[in-house]
């Protein structure tokens, strides 16, 4: 990827070597390597780090893409699923108007029953005298 190690090349320059170990020791980098072999090494470990600097950036941003996606297609599924739910149970609540109306009559219709008189806590209340039976 010529994009990802234009930064490598445009560091290491030969023709101003010196003015680059000055850089590179200003700078806390390696020092730039006179020898053509271990230069082409240099940039072949400098360019192998890069990309994988950046292939490793590349698949954090996709799995974040990834989690995102699927945040937001379980948020528009959960959405969906109660908007299912509110319209049936509308629909529920209107199927059974009817009955509800009919048994809502009906309680009217019978009338006020006489309310049954309850005993008060704490009050004692003796047994009904009976006659004995002899034999």
């Amino acid at each position: 990827c010529s994009v990802c190690a234009t930064p490598v090349f445009s560091s290491c320059d030969f023709l101003q070597m010196e003015d680059k170990r000055k850089e590179a020791k200003c700078k806390a980098l390696p020092p730039p390597v006179e020898d053509p072999s271990k230069f082409s090494h240099l940039v072949n470990v400098m360019a192998s780090k890069q990309l994988a600097d950046y292939e490793i950036r590349r698949g954090d941003k996709d799995k974040k893409e990834q989690q995102e996606k699927k945040r937001e297609s379980d948020a528009a599924e959960e959405s969906a699923k109660r908007l299912k739910k509110l319209e049936d149970d509308k629909k529920k609540w209107e199927e059974s108007r009817e009955e509800r109306v009919t048994t809502w009559k009906d309680f009217q219709m019978k009338g006020e029953k006489k309310k049954k008189k309850k005993h008060m806590l704490g009050t004692f209340k003796p047994p009904k005298p009976r006659l004995e039976e002899r034999n």
